[in-house]
């Protein structure tokens, strides 16, 4: 789901200068869920609902979060939930947001303590791990550059998928050769995008 349809209710800690406070409810029910940054069983979920109202919105984020600058890092996923500001109105309805229960799933890492774990997963800087989705994401937050470049990520696995394909067909095939050179166009595509993201001006940024 867009962000434009949810976005982080912080707790007091997330609060910088100059913010609007926010209303005892939403505050209260952020700090419950902050207690619980990772939730690895059952059990734990459980744990969680008893603490919140039964008629709370349920969502759940359509995309698994990382911190790109660390995929070289072994990494596992946990399921960590977040208070967000949902849309609940439909189509006869005004616009009307209210909080609710996000659920999603962030990368970690795999050899740290449980303390730097659970600091990962309550992040909410974090970008989609698919390209695609985190493309747009940094767009709508001005980093042209780092769309830039995640589109070059997608490009190259698009172009190794298509090689991939051609592996399996007839050689001396037209279809495999037209196949082969799409492959390699789509490359180089990707490798002058890949450049372009890295000497794009400052300005691009916004």
């Amino acid at each position: 789901m867009s962000d434009t349809h949810r976005q982080p209710i912080p707790t007091d800690r997330a609060l910088g200068p100059g913010k609007t406070p926010v209303p005892d409810e939403e505050r209260h029910l952020a700090t419950t869920v902050a207690a619980h940054p990772m939730l690895g069983s059952v059990g734990a979920l459980a744990r969680l609902l008893a603490h919140l109202p039964p008629e709370l919105p349920l969502w759940l984020d359509e995309h698994v979060r990382w911190d790109p600058d660390e995929r070289l890092k072994q990494q596992l996923l946990t399921v960590t939930p977040r208070i967000v500001w949902v849309d609940t109105a439909d189509e006869t309805e005004d616009a009307s947001m209210e909080p609710g229960l996000e659920l999603g799933t962030v990368c970690i890492p795999f050899d740290s303590t449980p303390d730097v774990q659970a600091a990962v997963a309550v992040r909410r800087d974090l970008l989609p791990a698919d390209p695609y989705a985190s493309a747009e994401e940094r767009l709508e937050q001005g980093d042209v550059p780092g769309a830039l470049g995640d589109l070059a990520t997608l490009l190259q696995d698009i172009a190794a998928l298509l090689s991939d394909v051609t592996d399996g067909l007839d050689r001396g095939s037209p279809d495999t050769e037209s196949l082969r050179v799409e492959a390699s166009t789509i490359g180089q595509a990707a490798a002058r995008i890949a450049r372009l993201a890295k000497t794009g001006p400052e300005g691009d940024r916004g």
